[in-house]
């Protein structure tokens, strides 16, 4: 029988700040982006990128 305390959560431990801040940063990266180039497939692929980045590094250093 497997208790419940001795569970692992199978939900992110990502605070809300956390990913309100990295949100953010990729959203203000689109749009500078987006001004600076004037491509919009290149912007989102630009924040894309910025966003997974930033996800592997939160969770390789299980923030």
């Amino acid at each position: 029988m497997t208790y419940s305390r001795n569970r692992t959560t199978s939900t992110p431990s990502m605070d809300l700040t956390s990913t309100t801040i990295m949100l953010a940063t990729c959203v203000f990266f689109l749009i500078g982006l987006t001004a600076l180039t004037g491509s919009l497939p290149a912007a989102i692929f630009g924040a894309a990128s910025l966003g997974a980045g930033m996800m592997t590094t939160s969770k390789m250093l299980d923030l």
